[in-house]
């Protein structure tokens, strides 16, 4: 396809969940198709492929020009890494063109084991920057699919900073949480969506309450404040296309046949139509209206790319979906779906008495041969022309169609007709395996591997190991100076986790001198600040000053360290050569041991939080000297570019590129924050805060994780410390929590917690 700006092959993506739906997307005209196995897929509850299938789709896909992607986008545990290579061996062997991961662990061995095969980085590792694109390209990744959030001038940004393939998102569902950092599904009933099981809490009815507890706001402060309207970028197509972005993807492995034909053709129409006339370019609105009616939940948006947030992005009234007319559904059906796939082939025959019959098959610059029985001197009734047309014409159940046909034949001959039909299937037999032949790969058990580069710039670990037997070494994390200033008091308490906005805030200059004065008595005591969960490229204002505060006095003194939330925090640090300690939060969704080597191998990060969605026996696969274990806090269950604020109405900052970069700066950014609710059916009420500095929201789980019957036990297994992460605690529920764990106070009769997955764990 040829744009205004480049001359290049944009590739059209589309989803496929059972093999009736890949067939769909091949006839509607797709270039590739995203789809999942059996095993270690984002759907979980879409059809999936077999072996069998997969192999079979792989030949179709080749066999037509196409490519397919396999999707391994999901947390890994340890014991099922191991299955990893040889389930994967005979797809690498058979052609696959690409992986999609999201584990460290699944990109390590996939590079070390599959030489060659393209590794794409999954929207669930929430690439959210240029810094680690460009990292994730260092590692041999091929393809960034960015966080959806992500604006079109921060995608042009990426593209022209990286030069790496983009792939984005032009259609479909919209999840309300950044991918990758949502425990929702997970906390409330085991379903993990990090893992393709997600039940979908985002559709389900809310409240929006204030700080009083009161309703807030008017109409958008009630029903559906999390069901995000689906994605139609049709609109922007050239935009999108003008940007550089190399494959523009729909979503919906879980989808109908229909729905996947119908709008990949749809989309097919659009690329074609700019590519051959860019200034010619509308959008029909019956296209729009086919769209729509096709599976629509409420309206269409389109999506982030022309804004940071918006109430103009949810649904509040309609979470489910509009059945598609049963017209239309027979109508795609119809004309793609039970279409049967074909390619031209031409035919040419030569029939000689006493000479074996031959045929030769020619499709796309491939030619295959085949000889069949002797042709014998007819005696009566000699064979003609048009009989052996006939039968040269009939290649169903094949995935050609005979264009053009050449019949040479001299005398009155015999052949049966039998024999010439089972001359033509052996032709395009061979054929069709000439033209699916792969490029022989070596094996993974043959193959000596590719180590994943070490950085040019690696810091050495502290090397400090876990606790001596039987002594308790407490963390703590605090979201308020309160919170802050009642840990920093407790003695048991070795290092206190502060945000990083606290060094360029009002309101936190008293837990300094706190900590000042902890570090004179208690050499052993130490202060971390912790990053921001999302950095973007309207980060950097916001960077460059705790940088440059990080530089001064008091911060050399005070700071010992850093927590990094994942890729974007680890690569500032490295990039200012930072040399104190480091530490990993949960949200880098460390959940098997190699995942754990990759960070420490890459960033030499002194500690880390497993992910949170581990139990007790999935976390026993893990180091412990050098883990952190979460034993208290509210687990944030959506990290999101979306604001229930403003959902309610009560927000009317219209956030571009430059206002957010200026929100980041200064001791004032961001103004007050605020802290709102979200209460669901059973009246629970889940803390959301409202982070307006970085304008995004956190929302909390409505109990916190509490580990206090089981500290001895964790204690026991080595752990560096017991951490409690305080949120949204007042200064005596935090004196109340920071009792029972580090005295041994009594557990208060009101006590409401979870002890969240350290027992069972995720499916």
């Amino acid at each position: 396809m040829e744009t205004k700006n480049r001359k290049r092959k944009t590739e059209l993506l589309a989803p496929a969940g059972t093999m009736e739906c890949f067939r769909a997307a091949l006839a509607a005209g797709a270039d590739a198709v995203y789809l999942g196995g059996q095993q270690f897929g984002a759907r979980a509850f879409a059809g999936n492929f077999s072996q069998e299938e997969l192999l079979e789709a792989l030949k179709l896909a080749h066999f037509f020009g196409r490519k397919i992607y396999l999707t391994v986008n999901t947390l890994t545990k340890d014991r099922e890494l191991e299955g990893l290579v040889p389930w994967l061996a005979p797809f690498y062997e058979a052609g696959l063109d690409g992986v999609i991961v999201q584990d460290p662990g699944v990109l390590q061995r996939c590079r070390e084991a599959f030489p060659g095969m393209e590794l794409h980085a999954s929207t669930q590792m929430t690439v959210t920057d240029s810094r680690t694109a460009l990292f994730l390209k260092s590692l041999g990744v091929s393809r960034v699919v960015p966080a959806r959030e992500l604006s079109l001038s921060e995608l042009e940004e990426m593209k022209r900073r990286t030069g790496m393939e983009l792939e984005t998102f032009i259609h479909g569902a919209l999840c309300y949480s950044y991918s990758g950092q949502c425990l929702f599904s997970g906390f409330l009933g085991g379903r993990s969506g990090n893992r393709g099981r997600c039940a979908q809490p985002c559709r389900l009815p809310y409240r929006i309450l204030g700080e009083d507890g009161r309703p807030a706001g008017g109409e958008g402060g009630s029903g559906y404040p999390l069901s995000l309207k689906d994605l139609c970028a049709l609109p922007l197509l050239p935009k999108l296309l003008d940007a550089g972005i190399d494959s523009l993807k729909i979503e919906g492995r879980m989808k109908s046949p229909e729905y996947v034909a119908g709008v990949t053709a749809v989309y097919r129409k659009y690329i074609d139509r700019y590519g051959e006339d860019p200034e010619a370019y509308r959008v029909d609105p019956q296209d729009l209206e086919l769209l729509a009616r096709l599976y629509l939940r409420s309206e269409q948006s389109d999506g982030y790319y022309r804004r940071h947030n918006g109430r103009e992005m949810i649904t509040p009234d309609r979470p489910g979906y509009a059945g598609c007319p049963e017209s239309l559904t027979e109508e795609i059906r119809k004309k793609y779906v039970d279409r049967p796939l074909t390619r031209p082939v031409d035919l040419e025959i030569s029939l000689r008495a006493g000479e074996p019959a031959r045929l030769e098959a020619l499709c796309g610059g491939v030619r295959a041969q085949a000889e069949g029985m002797v042709v014998q001197s007819a005696k009566s009734r000699p064979l003609d022309e048009a009989s052996v047309a006939r039968q040269l014409a009939k290649s169903g159940g094949s995935c050609f169609s005979v264009r053009d046909q050449k019949i040479e034949m001299e005398g009155d001959l015999f052949l049966p007709l039998s024999a010439i039909n089972e001359l033509r299937r052996s032709a395009l037999d061979r054929l069709f395996e000439e033209m699916t032949r792969v490029q022989p790969r070596v094996r993974p058990e043959e193959a000596e591997g590719e180590k994943l580069p070490l950085p040019p710039w690696r810091r050495e670990r502290s090397g400090r190991g876990g606790a001596a037997d039987g002594e308790i070494r407490f963390f703590a994390s605090a979201q308020r100076p309160q919170q802050a200033l009642e840990a920093a008091a407790r003695p048991a308490v070795k290092r206190l986790y502060i945000p990083s906005d606290a060094a360029l805030s009002e309101g936190w200059e008293e837990v300094f001198s706190a900590v000042a004065g902890r570090k004179r008595e208690d050499p052993d005591f130490s202060l971390f600040l912790t990053l921001p969960v999302i950095l973007r490229s309207y980060s950097e204002g916001y960077l460059e000053e705790l940088g440059a505060w990080l530089g001064e006095e008091p911060a050399g003194e005070l700071v010992d360290g850093m927590m990094a939330c994942g890729f974007s925090g680890l690569l500032w640090l490295r990039e200012i050569g930072w040399d104190r300690g480091i530490s990993l939060a949960h949200t880098a969704s460390i959940f098997n041991r190699a995942a754990h080597d990759f960070y420490m191998e890459q960033f030499g990060a002194d500690s880390y939080t497993a992910s949170l969605e581990l139990n007790r026996r999935e976390l026993e696969a893990l180091p412990a000297r050098d883990r952190e274990m979460t034993v208290y806090g509210r687990a944030p269950m959506m990290i999101a570019a979306n604001c229930v604020k403003k959902t309610a109405g009560l927000c009317r900052a219209e956030r571009t590129q430059e206002s957010l970069e200026r929100s980041g700066r200064g001791k004032r950014a961001g103004g007050k924050e605020e802290e709102f609710y979200l209460q669901d059916r059973y009246q629970a009420r889940f803390p959301v805060k409202i982070d307006c500095r970085h304008c995004m929201n956190t929302v909390y789980n409505s109990v916190p994780l509490s580990l206090h019957q089981y500290t001895e036990e964790i204690v026991r297994s080595g752990a560096l410390a017991l951490r409690l992460d305080f949120t949204v605690e007042g200064r005596a529920e935090t004196k109340g929590v920071l009792d029972l764990f580090c005295q041994g106070g009594p557990v208060p009769k009101s006590y409401a917690y979870t002890t969240g997955h350290y027992k069972k764990g995720v499916q």
